[in-house]
């Protein structure tokens, strides 16, 4: 395995993240990121389920509790 260190502009750092995301599994570990808050290690697919989930009842007055939404989002 072959170790590099980038620096990557704030106008595509969201997109060269999507492009890790859709590479092999394994093929590529990210082993910290600075300032920048990190991404969970969940598939933006999965993410996407979890955040729906949590608030599919809001306009019904059923939504939950962002502390806790968060918290499972990001576990």
């Amino acid at each position: 395995m072959h170790q590099i260190q980038l620096n990557i502009a704030d106008e595509i750092f969201e997109k060269f993240i999507g492009l890790i995301d859709i590479l092999p599994k394994d093929s590529i570990s990210i082993e910290g990121i600075d300032s920048i808050p990190h991404y969970p290690v969940i598939s933006f697919e999965e993410a996407k389920e979890k955040i729906e989930n949590s608030i599919a009842d809001i306009s019904k007055q059923q939504g939950r509790d962002s502390n806790i939404v968060f918290k499972e989002l990001l576990s």
